[in-house]
């Protein structure tokens, strides 16, 4: 148990060291002000003024992880939003906000995890994945997702109404395609790897 403290002690002092140009920056009011709607010209000023460069950008992002694996929701939903306003690319960020919709929830923040809720599927709907699948897999996580939020919030049975039957629609989709997979040689292993595809 003492190693694995040790070892937990060192990962978060690299990590914090590697994220705290990044961090100082964040803390420093009229600094932050300085950022703009505009990610390209933010990264070019925080390296062009600060030295603070893609992997500063990326070690926030580890650490903001680290403190959500260690409790600390409120530091990574922090870290998260700040994360997001600099990232690039877009399945990081939307990762990122997996993440702080995860934290919100943990933090019992109903209304900010609404807002988050309701900005992940405004890009789940719009964004083109992959293939339908994986499309209709993060719906359905975010159906799930819900249930924490609409079971807590004031206006919760309303709105738990309203996305599970806009959403009705993929969830057919998904055991439509379930039942296309599915003949009596697959093992339920291999049923769960068409769903996680």
């Amino acid at each position: 148990m003492v190693d694995r403290r040790v070892e937990v002690v060192a990962r978060l002092k690299a990590l914090e060291d590697a994220a705290a140009p990044l961090v100082t920056f964040l803390q420093n009011a009229n600094a932050v002000q300085e950022l703009r709607a505009d990610k390209q010209y933010n990264l070019q000023m925080l390296n062009d003024r600060y030295q603070i460069g893609p992997d500063q950008i990326e070690a926030l992002y580890q650490y903001a992880n680290f403190q959500f694996e260690c409790g600390n929701y409120s530091g990574a939903a922090d870290y998260l939003y700040q994360y997001r306003a600099l990232c690039t690319n877009s399945e990081r960020s939307l990762s990122a906000l997996w993440g702080k919709l995860a934290a919100e929830i943990l933090m019992q923040n109903w209304d900010i995890a609404l807002e988050e809720l309701n900005h992940l599927k405004e890009i789940i709907d719009s964004k083109s994945f992959s293939s339908p699948l994986n499309q209709v897999q993060s719906r359905i996580w975010l159906m799930h997702w819900s249930l924490f939020i609409f079971f807590n919030h004031d206006n919760g049975r309303t709105q738990i109404i309203d996305l599970f039957n806009q959403d009705k629609e993929e969830v057919d989709e998904l055991c439509r395609t379930l039942e296309e997979k599915e003949d009596s040689s697959c093992t339920a292993s291999d049923q769960f790897s068409c769903i996680t595809i």
